[in-house]
């Protein structure tokens, strides 16, 4: 990668703090609409539509969104009519699309590979194609950035579903330096955007495999030897409740405060949103569990949200307590709470089954109790659980070095523009 430099100027101009060493021109601050060709696409007659993969592909605003385009047969489209004069709405490789109306407007916006070109494009859904002075990546860093997230709700004033128009994207104003120094930046964020995919791409696949061993352990098809080469026991059948205690939540009264700002963290199912949880918005005291439904969980419970919001789970690394949207799973010493947890996130289709009620669906402490499990002896659960924490530990750590690299490329775009 080429070096970046500070560069302090002694006047005062429209420059970055952070720029390449061999540029010094001032800045322009404009619309990009100077610099790029926008269209839009037509509106195709329902009949020369097919759901079959025949005919010309057709990008819809549904394929596209934040940062690539997708496919699948639910949405993908074919045009089966006559193509001759439609080449102005033919895509190529590198054009920018963006999606021009939907709850998503504004983030949805992807740049072209040789997937989609050809591809047609449809009605409400804009491409931009750089003209002979810009870097349509240059131009896309800041259409895939909160800044233009912002302008795009300022000018929706729709009331009903949200635009966004081809005037007002045009309108949409960036810093803009001359032509070169525009592809060197786009070409060294787009090196630091790879490297961010890369680690997307291996977690995604350390999570597939993860799946895929899972289905393989729990069918009992992939089984662990002892420490001697033999087999371990046969598994057992047993109910939820025969290897877990499980206990429902409460809620002390939240108007009387000598109840609230203790020492026991305080779950609500909001808060499940990752395979461990040590700490929560609010506390709770002794006291406050006295005066409601809810109990003190110790540190390892398996907290499952049963209500309205059913299957999220997660362990806890503290003394906890928790709301009445949880049965939480207290593990009996004879099995291993990471492998029941494991068995619980493999399996949440079964625990969603057994719901009931339209208006809030709720699972019943009873009905988790009668699920039926296979349940291998203590030391092979130990080896099964540590084998799955094994793979979960370098699922985290790379999701650290993804957080690691936004945060070093959001440091680099602060300085990098004006």
């Amino acid at each position: 990668m080429s070096t970046v430099t500070l560069d302090v100027k002694k006047k005062k101009m429209l420059v970055p703090k952070l720029r390449f060493r061999e540029f010094e021109e001032e800045w322009k601050y404009e619309a990009i609409g100077k610099y790029i060709d926008l269209i839009s696409g037509i509106a195709f007659k329902g009949e020369d539509i097919s759901e079959d993969s025949i005919g010309v592909p057709i990008l819809r605003g549904i394929n596209i969104t934040e940062g690539y385009i997708r496919h699948n047969k639910n949405i993908d489209r074919y045009f089966l009519g006559n193509t001759d004069k439609l080449d102005k709405i033919r895509l190529k490789e590198g054009d920018l699309v963006l999606g021009m109306d939907g709850s998503k407007v504004g983030k949805n916006s992807a740049l072209i590979t040789k997937n989609d070109v050809d591809s047609l494009l449809i009605q409400r859904v804009a491409r931009l194609r750089a003209k002979k002075n810009a870097s349509l990546q240059f131009i896309y860093l800041h259409i895939n950035s909160v800044l233009f997230h912002k302008y795009v709700d300022i000018v929706n004033t729709s009331s009903g579903i949200p635009h966004i128009s081809s005037k007002q994207i045009n309108d949409f104003k960036i810093h803009f330096p001359q032509f070169p120094e525009q592809q060197k930046i786009a070409s060294f964020l787009s090196r630091v955007d790879e490297k961010i995919q890369q680690f997307i791409r291996k977690k995604k696949l350390l999570e597939q495999y993860k799946k895929g061993i899972m289905q393989q352990l729990f069918s009992g098809k992939l089984r662990f030897k002892d420490e001697n080469g033999e087999d371990y026991p046969d598994w057992k059948e047993k109910k939820l409740g025969e290897v877990c205690d499980i206990v429902g939540g409460g809620t002390p009264d939240t108007n009387i405060t000598e109840y609230w700002g203790g020492e026991i963290q305080w779950f609500t199912p909001t808060e499940i949103k990752s395979d461990f949880v040590s700490n929560s918005i609010r506390t709770i005291t002794e006291l406050g569990l006295k005066k409601s439904s809810a109990k003190k969980l110790p540190i390892g419970t398996i907290l499952l949200t049963t209500r309205a919001t059913i299957g999220e789970v997660s362990i806890s690394l503290k003394e906890c307590s928790t709301n009445q949207g949880f049965q939480s799973l207290i593990v009996r010493k004879e099995n291993s709470n990471v492998f029941i947890f494991n068995w619980i996130k493999k399996n949440k289709h079964e625990l969603i089954s057994k719901a009931n009620g339209s208006t809030f669906p709720e699972i019943s402490k009873t009905a988790i109790e009668k699920i039926l499990l296979n349940v291998p002896s203590l030391p092979e659960q130990q080896k099964i659980a540590t084998f799955l924490s094994s793979i979960d530990v370098k699922i985290e750590s790379t999701n650290q070095q993804i957080t690691k690299a936004k945060k070093f490329k959001k440091g680099l775009l602060q300085q990098m523009f004006p």
